[in-house]
């Protein structure tokens, strides 16, 4: 799992997905759109602990898609003093563009898999991803992981 993790995580699938998707977006700044899009409005603070980023370095990715037209920043309702984040609608156009090129990546890395193992895998995702949400831990058996 670490390494699918890396994988799909790296500066190199980044640059891919950017490409793929005509946009000029580092990986950080990938992230901090789709958490921005997920979560909007969101406060730097906050989106920082979505991303695993400091604040210091998640302003500086906001700035960058400010000055892409992907989002806005405008004061809190609530607090001025606080900054909110938003998508503009060119920003989740992006996200919407990153998200096919993504898919389209694994299209073709999937393409040569059978219909039974492409159905095996969607199940267990879908498994694991019901899990994950729900917190459940499985059933009181002890599993090593990574499996031997």
């Amino acid at each position: 799992m670490e390494a699918l993790a890396r994988v799909a995580q790296g500066r190199s699938a980044a640059a891919r997905r950017a490409a793929r998707a005509g946009l000029p977006l580092t990986g950080a700044a990938q992230q901090v759109l789709r958490r921005v899009i997920e979560n909007a409005p969101v406060r730097i603070s906050d989106l920082a602990r979505h991303v695993h980023m400091g604040d210091a370095a998640v302003s500086r990715q906001v700035t960058a898609l400010e000055e892409q037209g992907l989002v806005v920043r405008a004061p809190s309702s609530r607090d001025g003093r606080v900054a909110m984040v938003r998508p503009t609608p060119l920003g989740r156009g992006a996200g919407r563009r990153l998200r096919r090129a993504a898919d389209g990546i694994f299209e073709e890395h999937l393409a040569d898999w059978s219909s039974r193992d492409l159905a095996r895998l969607t199940r267990l995702m879908e498994r694991l991803a019901r899990d994950l949400r729900s917190g459940r831990r499985g059933c009181g058996r002890k599993q090593t992981w990574p499996p031997r």
